[in-house]
């Protein structure tokens, strides 16, 4: 039998994963509720890579945004 669960907390605060431990614990928290679970290595690096790309896509998108906004805007020799 599998027992499958889906917390929804929302938004998070703040994450944390300890440096000094080695059970690859991860805790996201909001407020004063916290979520706490471990995960392998291979998890850990697929995470990371998927966090990678999303960040990478969102810094092209602002600088996309950035340069039309700069050929926008008139000089100020004009």
């Amino acid at each position: 039998m599998e027992i499958h669960k889906k917390i929804v907390v929302g938004q998070i605060d703040h994450t944390y994963l300890s440096s000094w431990k080695s059970d690859n614990e991860v805790e996201l928290h909001r407020g004063n509720d916290v979520v706490m679970f471990t995960m392998t290595e291979d998890v850990m690096e697929q995470l990371h890579k998927k966090l990678g790309d999303k960040l990478t896509k969102l810094a092209a998108e602002r600088l996309e945004a950035a340069q039309q906004l700069a050929q926008e805007e008139p000089s100020e020799d004009e």
